[in-house]
Formats: C-alpha cells, structure tokens, sequence
C-alpha cells in the first residue's frame, strides 16, 4: 500500500524536479499545496494592466477645469500622484499572489516587462514593477534607496494595439458603426445626447463620440472636483454604460478582434505550449502595461465583456498556465478596482485544457504573416474593383469613339 505510485513535479525557478513519494508523503505535499495555494502548480503567468489615474487627454469646450493648474501643472493624459500609488499597490497584491512563485529578487531569467511608448504606461509599469521587486541585500544600491532599475521594454503596436493601424480594421468598424446594434445605441440615447450637447458645446450623434464627456466626469469625480449641477442628471448614469459600448464597439465582430488582439493572444499561446514543455524557454512572469482598450478587447475576445464596461485605472487580466493531473491548463482572472473574478475563455472550463484554449480562441489569433495580408485584403480587393471599373469604363469610352468618330476622321483610324 505504501509503495511508490506516482511522479509528481514540483517546480523551481530554473527546472522541472521528477521525483516519487509514497502515499503517506503524497498526502503531507498534497494538503501543503492546499495551503500555499494558487502558484503550487503554476508554471508561467502573464499580466496585462491599465495604466493608473492620469489627467484628462482632452476637455470638452465648456469645461471649466481644463486649466494646467487643477491637474498640478501636468499636461494632458499623464499620471498622477493617485495613478503612482495605484500601480505600486497593485504590484503589492500581485507579489502576495504569487508570493511563492516570484522570486524574492529580481533577476531578468524570470521576470521581463513591457509597455506601450505612452508616458503613462512607462511610469506606471516602473512604480508597479518597484512594488514587485524592491532591492534586496546585495542588489542595494544606496544605502537609504530601495528602488532598483528594472527593464521595461518597449512593445510594438502591431503587437499590442486595442484600435490597429489597419485599412481593413477601419473599413470594418466603420461598417459596424451603422448596423444595427449600433443604430439601436444611439436610438436609445439620442435625447442624452441632445442633453450633453446643449451644455458642452459638443455635438454628439453617436455612443462612438462620448468619450471625451465620460473621461472628464471620471476623472474630475476622482480628484474631487464637483460636476456642474446638469452633468448629474447623465452622470455616472447613462454615460458610463454609453462608454461601455463605446469600447465593445472596438471589438464587436471576430474580425475585428483578430485585428486589435488576435497577434498578442497567439503570441501568449505560443509562450504557453513551449512553458508547458520547457519551463526554462522564457521567463516565467511576462507583464504589459497599457491602455483601457487593451483590457477591454481581451476581455471581449475572451467573451467576457458583457455588459461592456469602461475599465478601470489600474485594472488587470492574470493569464496563469498551471500544469493539473499533468495536464497544462489555462485560467484567467480580471481585476478591476478591488474585485477580482475568475473568468470563462469563450465558455471554456474555468480550469481551461491549454489544447481546448487554442480551439476556444482559434477565430480570434493570427499570426504575423496571415494579419498582414488580411489587413489589406478588402483595400485589395477595392483597388481591384476600382481597376476593373476604369478598364470598363476605358472600354466604353473606346466603343463610343469608335461608333462616334471625331469629324473629318474615319472609325479604324484609331486602330493604326
């Protein structure tokens, strides 16, 4: 009964250890997983966040706080204060989660951040990657400073991007503005619209044109500056749930999630088939900073963005592989504000089989080469058309001088 039965894997930070354990031992490892939880099993984890709390990007005409001096000088779309502390908290609960997975120190074999070239995603990644991993022993530095200098490396938009720089996505979401989803929207809410126009200055006609009027009332309820008594008839009611639609509108439709998503999400399945293989193949903590709308099309390429909502300053998606009756598996966490959930990938089991993980996402992901060529496949196919029409329109001109020449010339002289 109590002969060896079973292999059981144990990680550390370089390798896979195999080693056997009778059934008295195996019960004593198995009850001390349950207490150290979540990373017992845990082979790679990837994290995506929003930047923290920064100053409005823009003011509508009307706002009277759009002067310098209420943002503490700052200029438009950087971090403040709040958005610092934010990310340094949030780096304080992703080092308690995974406080038996991360290693204690820094070093660069197991942990690798990245970030969009926005000033606001490269503080914040530095203040949130400070919280993981201050300064220990012989990694100080200076005697009274903790903070050690860590790489935050810069990610292309091709790769990370919630709105891509592509003909084709724009001719989509174009065509998705005016169907009928979106007509029902701005049906819904043409008289708040109306509304917010009257006092603005604006001249809303769509849920795609409100950003600007639910960031200002976001951001100045956060700092403390009062709304004008009108706003709080639309705020933070039906703005917010307006905005909502505003960022599932990025990502309605497979097509357009393969473009905003599908090449980071393929490239985080990659990461995952070749950790579960080899855990040595790359760091095993991947961390991107960036924007609302990254969070948000992830979430609604996962199928898990219903009802839309604006994510919050400092939200996060935990994408952990963990390796269950020696089967790698995928679960995915969504922390906005201090909730955290876990959430099913597209109706996939909450502990998602990495093979299943694929299949779920398999509309969605691309691959460099192939979101390349159907970036321009409908401008393509435009020119084409375009081409076609000029040939025939060449050829009817030609017909018609033919049949009509021109006065004192005769018809086959424009065929010598």
């Amino acid at each position: 009964m109590f002969e060896t039965f079973r292999y059981i894997y144990t990680k550390n930070d370089n390798n896979i250890v195999r080693f056997t354990m009778d059934l008295v031992t195996y019960v004593v490892f198995v009850s001390f997983l349950g207490i150290i939880g979540v990373t017992a099993n845990l082979i790679a984890v990837v994290q995506v966040v929003r930047h923290g709390q920064r100053t409005p990007i823009t003011f509508f005409p009307t706002n009277k706080y759009s002067d310098r001096s209420y943002w503490g000088n700052l200029g438009p779309g950087q971090l403040t204060n709040e958005g610092k502390r934010q990310h340094y908290e949030l780096g304080q609960y992703t080092r308690k989660r995974y406080s038996n997975f991360l290693p204690l120190k820094y070093n660069e074999s197991s942990f690798a951040a990245y970030t969009t070239d926005v000033d606001r995603t490269h503080m914040s990644a530095q203040c949130n990657v400070y919280s993981l991993f201050p300064a220990f022993e012989e990694q100080m530095w200076h005697r009274n400073v903790n903070w050690q200098p860590i790489p935050i490396h810069p990610i292309s938009i091709d790769v990370f991007s919630g709105e891509p720089a592509c003909p084709n996505y724009n001719v989509l979401r174009a065509a998705m503005l005016d169907d009928d989803l979106s007509q029902s929207i701005d049906a819904k809410y043409a008289r708040v619209y109306n509304y917010i126009n009257r006092y603005t200055g604006l001249k809303i006609k769509s849920f795609s044109e409100i950003h600007t009027v639910f960031d200002d009332f976001k951001i100045q309820v956060d700092v403390g500056l009062p709304l004008p008594d009108w706003a709080k008839a639309v705020y933070p009611e039906p703005v917010t749930s307006i905005a909502g639609w505003l960022f599932e509108s990025f990502t309605r439709t497979d097509e357009m999630k393969r473009f905003a998503t599908g090449r980071f999400l393929n490239n985080i399945l990659e990461y995952f088939e070749n950790m579960s293989e080899d855990c040595t193949y790359s760091q095993k903590y991947q961390f991107y900073s960036g924007h609302d709308l990254n969070i948000a099309s992830i979430l609604n390429s996962f199928g898990a963005f219903n009802p839309p909502y604006p994510p919050q300053f400092a939200s996060t998606v935990y994408m952990e592989l963990h390796l269950e009756d020696w089967e790698p598996v995928v679960k995915v966490f969504s922390k906005d504000g201090n909730k955290i959930k876990q959430i099913s990938v597209n109706g996939c089991p909450l502990s998602c089989p990495l093979s299943e993980f694929r299949e779920v996402l398999s509309p969605v992901i691309v691959d460099k080469i192939t979101l390349d060529e159907e970036c321009r496949q409908i401008i393509q196919e435009e020119e084409e058309e375009e081409e076609d029409e000029e040939e025939e329109d060449r050829k009817y001109d030609l017909k018609k001088t033919l049949k009509f020449p021109a006065e004192g010339l005769k018809a086959n002289s424009y065929l010598t």
